[in-house]
């Protein structure tokens, strides 16, 4: 059974808390975490720029959620960095 990411919500955001949080325990970002985050983003890219093409304030929550999805997409990429870091003093990404 998959569990639920709430490590975004916890930290609030920041890279440092959610790598703090993820050191606390045996805790790690799989890559196909980042891959999901980046998907999900892509996936709002042609209702965006309809959006963004018509210049409306009717689609700013269109654009509130690609922000979100940008931010978490960020944020599991930081933490990713930080734990390759870690482990062989430097990052594929």
């Amino acid at each position: 059974m998959p569990r639920e990411a709430k490590l975004f919500e916890e930290a609030k955001g920041s890279v440092v808390e959610g790598y703090l949080l993820l050191s606390e325990g045996a805790g790690n970002i799989p890559p196909n975490w980042v891959d999901r985050a980046r998907d999900s983003r892509r996936g709002l890219h042609n209702r965006l720029a309809e959006v963004l093409r018509k210049d409306r304030l009717r689609g700013l929550q269109t654009l509130r959620d690609w922000e979100q999805r940008y931010n978490k997409e960020c944020f599991y990429r930081g933490i990713r960095a930080l734990l390759e870091l870690k482990r062989a003093g430097k990052t594929k990404i």
